[in-house]
């Protein structure tokens, strides 16, 4: 069974339409997308229409036409008094829940309308838990997309049944392994975030926020990437796609060139795969467990059905 995992990657969505056109011309065709944030957008679009040449044109041109004012409404002056009027956010995400609502095709509104089973995750604020949705055919497709999508601070939780639901990747930017626990044997993780390796030392505030937000998102891509070289009936295809990290996340003026990027990532990958050497740096870190006396990893589970 081939498994599709596709990260957070927010304005940066484009480089996974890039690697998206890289896998469909190597005939690669997912059982199941799994996505997370920026990836759950790009995962539902290929649920809801397949994977083909035509969906990725299609999503190609979506990326081109979104921008600061449609995700980010109000700007700064906005964004400013929201922060003064202490919502919840600085933005609204009315101009992205109409972006995700648009995007999908007539008619299709739920989980159970889709052409491929998809996976979406999110993080309930209230129980600290990854809240996992595609289970239940019956759910609003858009309100668990923009779950996915709301990043703590830029964009309100969205409540749900009594949850306060936030951006996957708070506690899992790379859900690889709610592919593996849904039984896939072949996994293409398609990362546009952390890869694994090691960071030089942080400089200045900006970058230390950065690095930690780093290490708060890392634990679970390295117990992902090392459970997978463990387990030999798993072949999990790491695609790291790098390019543009240091881009504002207002600007959307890249997005012809991200896409290229991606793809060229992606095509050097699929042209001498690696499945179990996946990010050799990363997994040959010892556990925090063995590093630090009394320490132990904890990566709070998703609800199980």
């Amino acid at each position: 069974m081939i498994a599709l995992v596709l990260s957070g990657a927010g304005n940066r969505g484009p480089v996974e339409v890039g690697a998206l056109r890289a896998l469909v011309e190597h005939q690669i065709r997912p059982d199941f997308i799994v996505g997370t944030s920026a990836g759950a957008i790009n995962g539902c679009y290929v649920a809801a229409r397949g994977m083909s040449r035509e969906t990725v044109e299609a999503m190609e041109a979506l990326w081109q036409q979104a921008s600061a004012n449609v995700i980010y409404p109000g700007g700064i002056l906005g964004a400013a008094w929201r922060l003064w009027r202490r919502a919840d956010s600085l933005f609204s995400s009315d101009g992205m829940r109409t972006l995700i609502r648009n995007a999908l095709p007539a008619g299709v509104t739920t989980f159970g309308h889709l052409q491929l089973p998809l996976y979406v995750t999110a993080v309930d604020l209230l129980s600290s838990r990854l809240f996992l949705f595609g289970e239940d055919g019956n759910v609003p497709l858009v309100d668990a997309v923009l779950a996915s999508a709301s990043v703590p601070a830029i964009h309100p939780p969205v409540a749900y049944h009594g949850l306060q639901l936030v951006d996957g990747g708070v506690l899992a930017n790379v859900a690889a392994s709610v592919a593996m626990d849904k039984g896939a044997t072949q996994v293409y993780v398609v990362n546009a975030g952390y890869g694994g390796g090691p960071l030089t030392p942080a400089q200045g505030v900006l970058e230390v926020i950065g690095h930690t937000i780093n290490a708060m998102m890392a634990q679970s891509l390295l117990q992902d990437l090392d459970r997978a070289i463990r387990d030999t009936a798993i072949d999990l295809h790491h695609i790291h796609i790098p390019a543009f990290q240091g881009i504002s996340f207002r600007d959307f003026s890249k997005t012809r060139e991200m896409i290229q990027a991606g793809y060229e990532a992606a095509q050097a990958y699929l042209a001498a795969p690696r499945p179990h050497v996946v990010a050799p740096a990363a997994v040959a870190q010892p556990a925090l467990g063995a590093a630090v006396p009394g320490a132990r990893e904890l990566i709070p589970p998703y609800p199980r059905p």
